[in-house]
């Protein structure tokens, strides 16, 4: 999209596909050294191109990108900062513009009224849950879950999500830590109910619960190694070695 002279700076601050949907001129400005004010108007058109295109599914479960998408397709810029700030559509009657601007980060004034004023139809769904929300499928399948290590591979898999988004596939990925101690069995659910199972392989990042649950629930695995030599097979538990055998990209 014609900004490779910014490849390095971007490579140098680790701006990974979730960093990138969150810049704002400022940061462009300031960190980025992209000093141009005509350059940065060009990157956040381009930025809200991909925000209006990305596929919020797999962190989206009332499908608030859904809604927005029906005040208007320029609408959707605003669900990625609106999912990160907490919000959703059980939640919108009560968001107020102070909450729009200062927590989900929608600078636009006009953009809020509407938001408001169309939530205000919700109010027949007070606190409804997910799976009662007219419209929304609680069993909906995902195309892809990235599991990757997050001390090695989060800026890779950063990317190919982002890279999957734009083409129009629902993608997974786990960006929160999972609360200590604890495998979080949604998480493997999630695995389960995917169609594809993205395994992004870094040094010492095989994760067996993760792997045998895309085993198990029929996956199509696709490894990416990054730096990664595969162990024997022997040396693997009985229920993991399958995934020895799959097809990888390097």
């Amino acid at each position: 999209i014609g900004f490779c002279e910014y490849t390095q700076a971007f490579s140098d601050y680790q701006v990974d596909g979730d960093l990138l949907l969150t810049l704002v001129n400022e940061s462009l400005r300031d960190d980025l050294k992209m000093n141009n004010g005509i350059t940065r108007k060009r990157f956040l058109r381009e930025l809200g191109r991909l925000k209006e295109t990305a596929d919020y599914q797999s962190c989206d479960p009332t499908k608030l990108d859904s809604w927005l998408k029906e005040l208007g397709h320029e609408f959707c810029q605003h669900s990625y900062s609106m999912l990160k700030g907490g919000a959703d559509r059980c939640v919108l009657r009560w968001l107020t513009d102070e909450q729009l601007q200062r927590d989900c980060g929608i600078d636009n004034g006009i953009h809020r009224m509407k938001i408001i004023e169309a939530s205000k139809k919700l109010s027949q769904y007070p606190m409804t849950p997910v799976c009662m929300i007219p419209g929304i499928d609680p069993a909906k399948t995902l195309d892809c879950f990235i599991s990757y290590r997050r001390a090695t591979g989060s800026q890779l898999a950063s990317l190919l999500k982002v890279h999957l988004q734009v083409r129009g596939f629902s993608v997974f990925l786990d960006i929160e830590k999972l609360r200590a101690g604890k495998f979080d069995d949604n998480l493997l659910n999630s695995v389960r109910n995917a169609r594809n199972f993205i395994l992004v392989l870094t040094p010492n990042s095989l994760d067996r619960c993760e792997v045998v649950a895309a085993i198990e629930g029929g996956c199509n695995i696709i490894p990416v190694m990054d730096n990664f030599q595969w162990p024997l097979p022997e040396t693997l538990p009985d229920d993991m070695r399958p995934v020895c055998f799959f097809n990888g990209i390097r």
